[in-house]
């Protein structure tokens, strides 16, 4: 391939993405859209490009009997430098490029004139974070863009939740190569203050700039916290706020700046450079009205004609009319159909909602100001969008329809999520019926990766029944089981087909959490019977999940067996969960650990590491290696216990997910105890101890177990230890039990308990 031909497919933003997130590690293609929140099928094909380009290698991996590829970088032949915020690619023959990895997502300026006294306040601050507040319409996007050409821009709008802008955050930061914010969101973790300090940690290893443009219009104020704890803690980093009301983010380490309109002379330097020439009585008539705002200026260089009048009063609304009454019928048609959006549109699709060549249009509007332009975005003014509200007679349902329609067709969550959005302001009852069933069947993830996002859709049709199916299943998923249980007991009567099958397989569950196992045995009664009725193979599905559950809980695991085993061949048949086979597999393998052949479980979870890894699903690869952990050291492989439990406990740790990486911990101490390898059990059993100090988790108490275990065997003084431990467990008996009896098969623990009599 010749290098013009590498610099154009290395010039597409998506691409260049692809090519940041494969920097750290192999990844199966579906992992890759979930992670991009793009379609699968455009990804691979876009993979298949750079193979044979030569800047990607795929592998097969045989999984079963199907052929799974799986994608890492290639540089051979070509030098491929990702440095921060830049690609740097050199060729064969010496030549060198450089592709921007930010520049599309900045705001292009036409025309610049002026604000040398706000320049130099920002150049010359120390301060880390700046905000630019001014009202509508005055250039605080266009500062911002001037002086920050380098940073990742953030568009915020109405819809945004922590969940979403963390996830943008943390794509961005991976580029820089700081990865652990992303891994901790793949990793399903989503707790407010590990996001925060992340973020922080983030921007300061890399030395960031973020720009966050229109603040105003932030709707979930855990964004607002968030920038108000980084405005306390940035020192490396920058972060550049744009709004019209000011934000209060503190007074340290913040640099505020109200932003007026131009002074006489740059007033005058703008409409000179639209091509106006005016007299210096008609310009200080008109520079009298606008007081020297950029976009007042801007249109009146449109509607400027000889011998016209412009009045005071109703400034905008009169020059707009000027302006608009000159455009053509397709600029019209096309404002007003911008017009019904109070977001940036993608070129792709202005152009499937308009059904035209829309490209002259679209200039045609850039150069008389009336919309603007950042990468591959379009969108309105407010100012304008409020004029057009006046004289619109596009139809907002047929548009709003279409575009639900086109965003479907992109196949991926977060454009299924505003797909959501538009299907909520038509009030379209069966358009929702129908986005709750596509999310049940295909997008499962996006109550995993976005809840509060898809949380803050939902409750504003919160009395429709559909919408409180999903919302019992946000709550249930954020652990709220008694919001969620009424919910669903308020709805199961007024659904139907899947809806109502969801709604009973979520009953079933959430009484099993509640510990009420003979309502979980009733509705999985009802549940069978709509299984055999429909004959839908994802109800099916369902239905032996539950009875898997349920059989565990009864304490029948000969039954949950079969159950599971019926799990697995139906998630097989399917063919399509790749992430929920590997934990089926997991569960196959708990429960031959239940029944105490730990053979057979390695099996299972062998199995599952293996679709763990073609996939790469990391969350799962690791919970499968504290798994492996486990059934190693139930066997007595203690080796090979913390070879698999170093690995399973150091990612757990990486993400925030305590819980998990104190169970590998455990495993790992008692396994190093069997070892005779104290000095490394003794630093397990006290990094343990610290995490039950700030997370409350119970298990991490057993450190001070271990710790009179590993004080007994060194002949110490144990007894502060052991009575330490057991006050802590005191209000849990049954994990005390279940320590003593797993440390009991690598340490006589008689040696340290009381004696009896």
């Amino acid at each position: 391939m010749n290098a013009s031909s590498l610099i154009k497919l290395l010039s597409n933003e998506t691409n260049l993405e692809i090519l940041s997130v494969l920097r750290s590690g192999s990844f199966n293609p579906r992992e890759l859209a979930r992670i991009l929140g793009r379609d699968e099928t455009d990804l691979s094909r876009r993979l298949r490009a750079m193979e044979r380009a030569g800047l990607v290698e795929g592998r097969w991996v045989r999984i079963r009997e199907k052929n799974v590829k799986v994608y890492s970088l290639k540089v051979d032949g070509i030098e491929i430098r990702f440095e921060p915020g830049e690609v740097l690619i050199s060729t064969s023959k010496g030549d060198r490029y450089e592709v921007p990895l930010l520049e599309s997502r900045l705001p292009p300026i036409d025309v610049f004139v002026g604000r040398e006294k706000e320049i130099g306040l920002i150049s010359s601050s120390d301060k880390s974070v700046i905000v630019i507040y001014g009202i509508a319409g005055i250039g605080k996007t266009t500062l911002a863009a001037k002086l920050f050409s380098d940073a990742f821009w953030y568009q915020m709008s109405e819809g945004d939740s922590l969940d979403y802008f963390a996830w943008q955050v943390g794509l961005f930061l991976n580029t820089l190569g700081y990865n652990a914010l992303l891994e901790y969101l793949r990793a399903g973790s989503r707790e407010e203050r590990d996001i925060f300090e992340l973020v922080l940690e983030g921007i300061e290893k890399s030395s960031a700039k973020i720009v966050i443009d229109d603040l105003h219009k932030c709707r979930d104020e855990r964004i607002l916290h968030l920038l108000a704890f980084l405005s306390e803690r940035l020192g490396k980093g920058k972060l550049v706020i744009t709004s019209r009301e000011k934000p209060n983010l503190g007074i340290e380490n913040v640099l505020y700046l109200h932003l007026a309109g131009l002074s006489p002379e740059d007033a005058y330097s703008l409409i000179k450079a639209k091509g106006i020439d005016v007299s210096s009585k008609e310009f200080a008539e008109i520079y009298h009205i606008t007081l020297g705002h950029p976009l007042a200026l801007t249109l009146f260089s449109e509607a400027y004609g000889a011998n016209k009048e412009f009045t005071r009063e109703s400034f905008f609304d009169f020059i707009l009319s000027e302006v608009y009454g000159k455009l053509n019928e397709d600029e019209r048609s096309l404002l007003q159909l911008m017009s019904l959006f109070d977001e940036p549109l993608e070129y792709e699709e202005i152009r499937a909602l308009h059904g035209k060549n829309v490209f002259s249009t679209l200039y045609s509007l850039l150069n008389k100001g009336l919309i603007e332009r950042r990468g591959d975005y379009y969108f309105l003014h407010d100012l304008i969008r409020g004029f057009l509200s006046e004289v619109r007679e596009v139809d907002e349902v047929k548009v709003y329809s279409k575009y639900v329609e086109f965003l479907l067709g992109r196949n991926n969550a977060r454009d299924f999520l505003k797909a959501f959005r538009y299907a909520v302001k038509l009030k379209d009852g069966e358009t929702i019926k129908r986005l709750v069933e596509l999310r049940l069947r295909k997008f499962k993830r996006v109550i995993q990766d976005f809840p509060d996002a898809y949380l803050n859709i939902l409750s504003i049709i919160k009395d429709n029944p559909y919408a409180k199916e999903e919302l019992g299943n946000i709550y249930f998923q954020k652990g709220f089981f008694e919001k969620a249980l009424k919910l669903w007991l308020e709805v199961k009567d007024e659904l139907g087909g899947i809806h109502k099958a969801d709604v009973l397989s979520s009953l079933v569950d959430v009484y099993i959490e509640l510990n009420r196992l003979d309502e979980s045995e009733k509705y999985l009664e009802e549940l069978e019977k709509m299984k055999e009725s429909m004959n839908d193979e994802e109800v099916e599905l369902w239905y032996f999940v539950e009875l898997t559950k349920l059989n565990f809980y009864l304490g029948k695991p000969e039954e949950a067996l079969k159950s599971a085993l019926n799990e697995l061949k139906v998630v097989r048949k399917l063919g399509r969960y790749p992430e929920f086979e590997s934990l089926v597999l997991l569960h196959v393998g708990d429960i031959y650990v239940e029944l105490e052949r730990y053979r057979e479980s390695l099996t299972y979870y062998s199995q599952a590491l293996e679709l763990a890894r073609a996939y790469s699903l990391s969350f799962m690869e690791h919970l499968t290696l504290f798994e492996l952990s486990k059934a190693y050291y139930l066997l007595g492989d203690y080796k090979k216990a913390v070879e698999h439990a170093v690995r399973g406990g150091d990612y757990f740790l990486r993400v925030r997910n305590y819980r998990r990486a104190v169970d590998a911990l455990a495993y790992r101490c008692f396994s190093y105890i069997a070892l005779g390898e104290l000095e490394r059990a003794q630093n397990d059993a006290r990094e343990m101890i610290r995490i039950a100090q700030s997370t409350g988790y119970p298990l991490g108490w057993a450190g001070y177990i271990a710790l009179a275990a590993i004080e007994n065997l060194r002949g110490g003084n144990f007894k502060e230890y052991l009575n330490i431990g057991r006050e802590k467990l005191k209000e849990y008996p049954r994990l005390y039990g279940a320590v003593l009896k797993e440390l009991g098969r690598v340490f006589e623990v008689s040696k340290i308990l009381p004696q009896e009599g």
